[in-house]
């Protein structure tokens, strides 16, 4: 099958009671630039159809953050930090 979203977080695979398709960058809390959006086509609309789709498989949808360069290098020295 190919995939739905032709993006480099984008998951899917068959599990036992059927597809599951996600996108790993939301499930795992990552906050990307605006500049790493834009080279994987992480646009609003697509962040929407790609929750849509995840909510109708799993019932749930989690994408990912954009964020400012900025805002990630102080994210990245708070998480440091702790």
């Amino acid at each position: 099958m190919e995939k739905l979203v032709q993006c480099p977080h984008w998951k899917e695979y068959q599990g036992l009671n059927g597809w599951v398709m996600f996108c790993s960058a939301g499930a795992f809390a990552k906050q990307l630039t605006k500049e790493e959006a834009e080279q994987c086509g992480c646009t609003i609309e697509q962040r929407a159809a790609c929750k849509k789709i995840m909510e109708s498989n799993l019932g749930y949808g989690l994408v990912p953050e954009i964020g400012d360069v900025e805002e990630k290098a102080v994210l990245q020295k708070e998480k440091a930090a702790s």
